[in-house]
């Protein structure tokens, strides 16, 4: 909940460091699962509960590489 735009976001996986741009934020309803579908699109989409420690809606933090 703390992301917003233009943060930073880094991510080490197997030996290389990936870094990422948040570029948007939604809460939307567990059923608008649509936003998760695989585009054509490098995009890093990272989910959470909202409000934490409920099962309500979801957050949802976009990111494209940087």
């Amino acid at each position: 909940g703390d992301l917003k735009k233009g943060d930073e976001i880094i991510i080490k996986h197997k030996n290389k460091t990936l870094s990422y741009t948040v570029t948007d934020s939604k809460i939307v309803w567990p059923s608008e699962t649509h936003y998760l579908e695989k585009k054509n699109k490098n995009e890093l989409i990272i989910q959470t509960c909202w409000p934490i420690g409920t099962s309500i809606k979801r957050l949802l933090v976009f990111a494209k590489p940087t």
